[in-house]
């Protein structure tokens, strides 16, 4: 499967106001989709406001973050063996950079919605992270690709394939694991990758089990997972 970026997705970063030159997160600088820029067009086709297309191997959901004159995604083979981070230049839609971060010896199954590469990178001032869920998480130098940190010894079973795109926060870059058999949040050190801290999840809704199969009830009067019962986000059981 071959993915084509277009510049039409990184108007926000060339557009006629330019007020903005960066997206540096999955939704942009607030994490809420908006831009600052002015004067960007309102319609796309194939060739219609598109400075440039460029062809990206594998296949990856990740959305581009952009940066400078850079832009930074995230692609995996469709079997899950091999997990790359992609830069391209933001001007000419040159690659400049396609580097294999990961191999994963047994792959999670990833449902064919999904793929290996969904979480969306964040990126700063000489620094972008890449994160694949359980398989890996890591740290690139900007200027030259140099690895400075990874991690690729968080346990959780995606069941479906990992989504979750991290963020930095001051010195922090936290990310969400939200999986059948684990669910927490945890936060590294950016600078080192270490673990400042981790929070594991204060409810257990037993919908799965460690395998990702739907479970039939759990003791302790917790929820039962049936047709007639679910559990919300607010901790109450509704049936």
């Amino acid at each position: 499967m071959t993915r084509i970026l277009s510049l039409a997705l990184a108007a926000l970063a060339i557009g006629a106001g330019r007020a903005n030159d960066r997206w540096p997160q999955f939704r942009g600088p607030n994490g809420d989709g908006h831009s600052d820029s002015n004067g960007l067009p309102l319609n796309w086709s194939e060739t219609e406001n598109v400075k440039w297309k460029a062809a990206i191997h594998g296949k990856g959901w990740s959305s581009p973050v952009v940066w400078g004159d850079q832009v930074w995604l995230t692609t995996a083979t469709e079997d899950g063996h091999e997990l790359f981070v992609v830069c391209v230049d933001r001007d000419s839609g040159n690659i400049l950079r396609d580097q294999k971060i990961f191999e994963v010896e047994k792959p999670q199954f990833c449902h064919a919605f999904n793929s290996y590469a969904s979480p969306t990178p964040v990126i700063e001032e000489g620094r972008v992270y890449v994160s694949f869920g359980s398989p890996g998480t890591a740290c690139l130098d900007t200027k030259t690709g140099k690895v400075l940190w990874e991690r690729h010894d968080f346990i959780c079973n995606h069941y479906r394939g990992a989504g979750s795109s991290p963020i930095l926060y001051g010195d922090l870059l936290i990310i969400n694991f939200d999986g059948s058999d684990h669910q927490f949040v945890v936060a590294l050190d950016k600078q080192t990758g270490k673990t400042v801290w981790r929070r594991e999840r204060s409810i257990d809704f037993k919908d799965l089990d460690a395998r990702g199969v739907r479970g039939g009830g759990v003791k302790g009067g917790k929820a039962k997972t049936n047709d007639k019962t679910f559990a919300t986000m607010d901790g109450y059981i509704r049936g």
